[in-house]
């Protein structure tokens, strides 16, 4: 083929295809899954990906493709896959970066759809994220579209009405290599918090604790506190407690540090006068931890490292909050509106959010936030009361927190 042409191809659609590389498939109520093929579409160079329509006339990623699905009936989605340049040292490359699919009409809500990519001769779907991953499958919950069960890691979810947009955190998919896209409908349960799916306070999240606090706009996060700190990539949204029993008992009382009665400051933790309750303290708990392990040595014989050593839900980011997030935690548990910049304060142990078998004593919780060289930040889960520990002295109770 001449550089730049490429060989026409018919858009179609039918029940039952007979293109070798993909199989009919059957799914329950919807009975043959609709398998829609639009081929052709083919990278001549680094900068331009081409579909092939019925005309024979090439078009750029970002042309969208109208199709059919089993659920959609006579009206037509219309399907946009997008390239996107990822950069490297010396060099870059262009791949399959997202898929846009729109004009969903009302009856696909509760479908989930699948699409995969093919290269032109290839007869297994070829890895468009996380390394290997190859199937990127998107829920219709009622018509708010969210990653499914498959894909909830290593891609992120833009959702409108009647639309979606599905992209890949780290394409692996070059553009050239995509000839074929196909996407399939079939039933949809949402999965729930601890599957990745959508959380709310008091569900059961992903570490098998409790969500006890969400952003909607987002927080920095991670072991250096950061907007791409979350597992996933980009800005934390929720913070989750380990449950009752994660020390196999009771929270235990520890030391604040190992090295005892400290008159040197922990290096990377800026030390607070005053109860440093404020947004920008939500998150920060893993950076601290990781700067306070760092100076102490790792271990479960303190606070911060037996937070950093606890790996329930096989999560390996657990940490010490900070003040502000002890705080968060303490208007959980208490039932009383969360406000980061208002002490804890009235309230019982909340029933209707999960913080009743969350199993908190009333007495002081460690944090990770620095008072000065000698003390740390401290609260309790009573409610009413924040003050600073001797960083020597066991008298303090320990309970770790993530954020995702």
């Amino acid at each position: 083929m001449a550089k730049g042409k490429v060989r026409p191809y018919a858009d179609y659609y039918c029940d039952d295809p007979v293109v070798p590389v993909v199989k009919r498939r059957n799914f329950g109520a919807f009975g043959s899954s609709v398998i829609l093929i639009v081929a052709g579409l083919f990278l001549s160079n680094t900068y331009a990906a081409n579909i092939s329509l019925s005309s024979g006339a090439g078009v750029e990623f970002g042309q969208g493709i109208s199709m059919t699905t089993a659920c959609s009936g006579s009206q037509a989605l219309t399907v946009t896959p997008y390239s996107t340049f990822v950069n490297s040292s010396g060099a870059g490359s262009f791949y399959f970066g997202s898929i846009k699919v729109s004009d969903i009409p009302s009856s696909c809500n509760g479908v989930k759809f699948q699409l995969n990519a093919f290269t032109e001769t290839g007869t297994s779907p070829s890895a468009l994220y996380n390394t290997s991953s190859t199937d990127a499958v998107v829920g219709n919950n009622a018509g708010t579209f969210q990653l499914a069960t498959g894909s909830t890691s290593g891609a992120s979810i833009s959702s409108g009405s009647g639309t979606f947009t599905i992209t890949f955190t780290n394409p692996v998919a070059s553009a050239g290599s995509v000839s074929r896209l196909t996407i399939q409908s079939s039933p949809f349960t949402a999965p729930t918090c601890a599957q990745g799916g959508t959380c709310s306070v008091g569900d059961i999240g992903p570490g098998g604790g409790r969500i006890f606090f969400v952003s909607a706009s987002g927080f920095n996060c991670g072991p250096t506190y950061t907007s791409t700190g979350s597992p996933t990539g980009g800005l934390c949204k929720h913070l989750e407690s380990a449950p009752a029993g994660w020390n196999s008992g009771s929270d235990p009382t520890l030391i604040g540090a190992v090295t005892g009665y400290q008159n040197i400051d922990v290096p990377g933790i800026t030390n607070e006068a005053t109860a440093f309750n404020n947004a920008l303290a939500i998150g920060l708990g893993y950076k601290n931890s990781v700067a306070i392990v760092t100076q102490n040595g790792a271990g479960s014989t303190y606070a911060a490292g037996a937070a950093r050593s606890y790996s329930g839900g096989s999560k390996s980011d657990w940490y010490l909050p900070t003040l502000a997030e002890l705080n968060l935690l303490c208007q959980w548990n208490r039932g009383v509106t969360q406000d980061v910049v208002t002490l804890c304060a009235g309230g019982t142990v909340n029933s209707g959010l999960g913080a009743s078998g969350s199993g908190f004593t009333e007495g002081f919780y460690w944090s990770s936030s620095g008072h000065n060289t000698q003390y740390s930040w401290v609260e309790t889960m009573a409610g009413n009361n924040q003050g600073h520990g001797r960083k020597d002295l066991p008298n303090y109770y320990v309970r770790p927190i993530r954020a995702f």
